[in-house]
């Protein structure tokens, strides 16, 4: 399989864009439509539409590609023989003998061919036709179905969506297309399962709706430090007479902030408004960071589209327009970036840090935005990390 930059950016039937990483050269051509039922889905028609593929594939650098009338239509019939492979193979069914020869006819030709044209710097060799491209997208096939990550080939399990891809996460628990698209979509449901009751009505504060669901406070994601709360025993205790029922609120009273405090909860003086959201996660650390810092894990906290490079004041973009740039950034540490929401014309800081846990083999991931407009904004970023928390730890497994 190809280890080139990775992922293709799609767009769901709203029209709303999202990157998928297939984890394969081979499987990114599938997407390009297919037969029967998806021929609607057709985008191979003229030859200049396999280079513009070509172009958006995970060759890197993109190939400068001649291609033929012929050639095309070589490539949907490559296309259509890998999409019944791919859809077999995660089914656990048997490979058909017909779909293996077209893929082994088409490996036999020249692949395209690398040449170095100075330090660091390569190109694909041209003149590069078609066949060539065929050549290599088949050579791939064969390296993925033949290769330990064979039994990885799956098709995304929300019902209606039926793209394939290869689990290449360390964990192998990858379960969706894409956690932008049908694995929030997932969350989503699940956390409204978990939350409904039987007459309706919101879950109290603070009770977890679901035996497996942390409460807002719980050590594992909130914000620090938690605001003092009775016992639930003492509270029992101090309710036990109407005296000891005034005495209780009399407490409780005592015991919370003033107004003003808590307005100006999460205002610091020199970063202005803020907030963090952490979690213990059971993976080490460098398994944590390098989920966080790759193409999936970036796509689940920062937005699909975006590339983030280590160099201090690089720029990026993600396809809904969130921009902004790199301020710091420590392998195995933590990332820290400006950010730009679409539309919006002041840039807040978000920081992204990974650490060893107390336990064993468990790592400790801190999301952190400051320089929050106010206490609404504040209060809306905090939801939003906890939601991201939640993919995060989703995908990891």
């Amino acid at each position: 399989m190809s280890e080139m930059a990775r992922g293709l950016i799609l767009h769901s039937p709203q029209g709303v864009p999202y990157r998928f990483d297939p984890g394969a050269l081979c499987l990114e051509l599938v997407p390009t439509g297919g037969p029967g039922e998806w021929a609607r889905y057709e985008v191979l028609h003229h030859p200049a539409d396999l280079a513009v593929w070509a172009a958006r594939s995970r060759l890197r650098p993109a190939p400068e590609i001649d291609v033929t009338p012929d050639e095309v239509v070589e490539a949907k019939r490559l296309r259509d023989a890998l999409l019944r492979m791919a859809t077999h193979q995660a089914h656990g069914q048997p490979l058909e003998a017909a779909d293996l020869d077209v893929v082994n006819e088409l490996a036999l030709a020249p692949p395209l061919v690398p040449r170095l044209v100075g330090a660091s710097d390569r190109r694909w060799a041209r003149p590069a036709t078609g066949r060539q491209l065929l050549s290599t997208v088949a050579r791939d096939a064969i390296e993925l179905f033949s290769g330990p990550y064979a039994h990885r080939i799956r098709q995304c399990a929300t019902d209606n969506c039926y793209l394939l891809f290869v689990d290449t996460s360390r964990p192998g628990r990858r379960r969706w297309c894409s956690m932008q698209r049908c694995g929030n979509v997932h969350k989503v449901k699940a956390l409204r399962a978990r939350q409904a009751t039987p007459d309706d009505r919101p879950a109290e504060p603070g009770a977890a709706a679901h035996p497996d669901e942390p409460r807002a406070q719980g050590p594992s994601a909130r914000e620090a430090p938690p605001e003092p709360q009775p016992t639930t025993q003492a509270h029992r205790q101090r309710a036990a007479t109407p005296a000891a029922s005034a005495a209780s609120r009399h407490t409780a009273e005592a015991e919370q902030p003033p107004a003003d405090a808590q307005q100006s909860r999460g205002l610091t003086r020199d970063a202005g408004w803020e907030v963090g959201v952490s979690k213990t996660l059971p993976h080490p650390p460098s398994v944590v960071w390098d989920f966080i810092s790759g193409d999936e894990g970036i796509a689940i906290w920062l937005g699909p589209g975006a590339e983030l490079h280590q160099e201090k004041g690089a720029p990026y973009e993600a396809a809904d327009g969130t921009s902004g740039e790199v301020r710091g950034y420590r392998p195995g540490d933590r990332i820290r970036l400006t950010h730009r929401a679409p539309g919006s014309t002041r840039d807040t800081t978000i920081q992204v840090a990974v650490s060893r846990a107390r336990a064993e083999g468990k790592a400790v991931l801190r999301f952190h935005q400051e320089r929050l407009s106010d206490a609404t904004e504040r209060a809306h970023r905090r939801e939003h990390w906890k939601e991201v928390m939640a993919h995060v730890a989703d995908a990891l497994g």
